[in-house]
């Protein structure tokens, strides 16, 4: 027996189809390059076949029949405000301070309660993370704290 598609999911998964077909076009736009001198073109083309399989994976995720869990929006208005919170802090209080009210807010935005210490895990783990690859790798001209932000700083 083949389980129905609402309309929606299908639409949705066209939306994500074309959106990824349109990337893999601007993609094409740009040199590839070759493959020992991959050129500017080469990653939008690979994103946008990812986008676009995921859209077809998207119609065939979950039978109309199945749950579906109701629009949350106030994590959607949390999980913003964690990316506007980062985007104006790591600038001006750092990477770390910018990483941890990300966390916090985006703890706030889930349903399920989630133990401090978990918390404090999460954001020790990404601050760490995020100072190996951003700034000891990638060598960002970003400071873990501001100037001025801790005493004797």
């Amino acid at each position: 027996m083949t389980a129905r598609r609402s309309a929606a999911d299908i639409g949705f998964a066209m939306c994500i189809v074309a959106l990824g077909c349109y990337v893999i076009y601007a993609g094409t736009q740009l040199p590839v390059g070759t493959i020992r001198r991959i050129g500017p073109g080469f990653f939008p083309i690979g994103i946008g076949a990812l986008i676009a399989v995921l859209g077809v994976v998207c119609v065939f995720d979950r039978p109309s029949g199945a749950a579906r869990d109701d629009f949350n929006l106030y994590g959607l208005a949390f999980v913003s405000l964690a990316i506007l919170a980062f985007a104006l802090l790591v600038g001006s209080a750092g990477l770390f301070p910018a990483t941890a009210a990300a966390v916090l807010l985006t703890n706030v935005a889930g349903k399920e309660r989630v133990s401090p210490l978990a918390v404090l895990g999460t954001i020790a783990g990404l601050c760490a993370t995020g100072y190996v690859v951003f700034i000891y790798a990638l060598r960002l001209p970003v400071d873990p704290f501001a100037a001025g932000l801790i005493p004797g700083g």
